[in-house]
């Protein structure tokens, strides 16, 4: 049986329009086989998603085929994937034609991945306000909803602090709410993350997932 589940019958509906990609917005498009290709989307429309690959795709993909074909994307909760079928119209662009087998997976367990970037973290007040100075310190690894920080060792379980990301260089920093959930002897601080709107949600989520294709990739060409 296919990797893409065939879900006959099911159209482009309410439900799945809040779930859509946005145009301009990164995705990757899955063949049968599983292999993956960069892709960007350029036009969205009731029952159908143009996509135009960022690599040529010549080898795997044949003009005028229509297979079975998927696209995953960073969404606010999490991984987002929709099925479809695949109409080759250059072999750098693709019609990902949505009705007749559609479905859509919000992954809501978020994997966590190793990753040191730059953080700041300040304590907060009961009522909120910034009860103290920011702090630097180093991610350890980071999930959809929490961090593992480096340090610093002197913020008690329970804290609210405001903390500060930068995950890609050249970028603001992604800014959120979180509480001190857990220590270890080693000084590293868990983040529960409390607060984080949409957008910086999805930037973390993107990077998550970058990350995690980044060790798949090395680890399939055996160099982890």
């Amino acid at each position: 049986m296919s990797p893409l589940r065939k879900r006959n019958g099911r159209r482009a509906g309410p439900s799945l329009v809040a779930h859509l990609p946005e145009v301009r917005q990164d995705v990757d498009l899955i063949l049968p086989d599983r292999e993956r290709f960069a892709a960007r989307v350029t036009r969205i429309a009731e029952d159908e998603i143009v996509l135009v690959l960022l690599l040529d795709a010549r080898d795997p993909l044949q003009l005028g085929e229509v297979a079975e074909m998927a696209i995953e994307f960073a969404g606010p909760r999490g991984l987002v994937r929709i099925e479809g079928h695949g109409d080759v119209k250059a072999y750098d662009v693709v019609i990902l034609k949505l009705a007749g087998a559609v479905e859509v997976v919000q992954r809501r367990d978020f994997v966590r991945v190793g990753a040191v970037r730059p953080m700041a973290l300040a304590p907060l007040g009961e009522e909120g306000e910034e009860d103290g100075p920011w702090i630097d310190t180093l991610t350890v690894n980071v999930s959809g909803n929490g961090i593992l920080a480096s340090g610093p060792d002197t913020f008690e379980i329970d804290t609210r602090v405001r903390f500060r990301v930068r995950v890609t260089e050249g970028e603001p920093p992604i800014e959120g709410i979180g509480r001190i959930a857990r220590a270890s002897d080693a000084g590293h601080r868990g983040i529960a993350i409390e607060q984080l709107s949409d957008e910086s949600r999805r930037r973390l989520v993107a990077f998550i997932f970058e990350r995690e294709r980044i060790a798949r990739r090395l680890t399939r060409d055996g160099e982890l």
